[in-house]
């Protein structure tokens, strides 16, 4: 059966971090180390859970901003510097993801994203990527309520997409979610972004532009 979709993971496979901004977020609190904050963070997340909505994630952040100014005592201004900060401003699109999800959608394929971020605005940061123009389903875990590797994750952006599981592919870089594709039937490939091509398999990718050729050679039984 061919192809009509790919899902793919969003980071490490289409977009990395770069912790630049909220760095500069610190530049004049010396007494607030970066590395203590985002301690604070995951330990803020394990205490009140992840929210499973934008406006809920709204009020998630806020707190968590409100609570780290409380703890340092700081003035208003850094409070208000911080409720202003977007962190959708630390994700930047890796080079090649554009130029994929491009030519995927020039075949006619369907573009989805399955995140386990523990944020509500999955949409929002595809979009500050200059990737959501080119996505058509973004499920972000919070929101649908399961996680990868668990079958429901994989299930709900299936049906999202309007595709079986031998209609699609997906592309993650963690072992045990691209096993758990592969349990429910998806055609699933590992990316190594940098990694040694040595005791990598057929279903390894090194970079996403070596998605195009898997499609093009029709490994995968995909009819142009």
């Amino acid at each position: 059966m061919s192809i009509h979709a790919v899902i793919f993971d969003r980071d490490g496979v289409l977009t990395y971090f770069d912790f630049a901004p909220a760095v500069e977020l610190f530049r004049d609190l010396p007494q607030v180390p970066f590395e203590a904050v985002r301690q604070r963070w995951f330990s803020w997340s394990r205490a009140v859970g992840t929210p499973r909505t934008v406006e809920a994630e709204r009020q998630f952040l806020a707190g968590f901003w409100d609570v780290l100014c409380d703890e340092w005592s700081l003035d208003g201004r850094a409070r208000e510097r911080f409720h202003q900060f977007d962190y959708t401003r630390t994700i930047r699109p890796f080079a090649d993801a554009r130029p994929t999800l491009l030519a995927l959608r020039e075949r006619g394929l369907r573009v989805g994203v399955l995140s386990n971020f523990p944020m509500a605005s999955l949409e929002a940061s595809l979009a500050a990527a200059g990737l959501g123009d080119l996505i058509d389903v973004a499920c972000a875990a919070p929101v649908i309520g399961a996680s990868k590797p668990e079958p429901a994750a994989y299930l709900h952006a299936l049906a999202a997409l309007g595709v079986s599981p031998d209609e699609c592919l997906l592309v993650d870089d963690e072992e045990v979610c691209v096993e758990g594709a592969r349990a429910v039937g998806i055609h699933a490939f590992l990316l190594k972004r940098g990694g040694s091509a040595q005791g990598a398999g057929e279903a390894t990718l090194r970079g996403l532009d070596a998605l195009s050729p898997v499609l093009e050679m029709r490994l995968l039984g995909v009819v142009s």
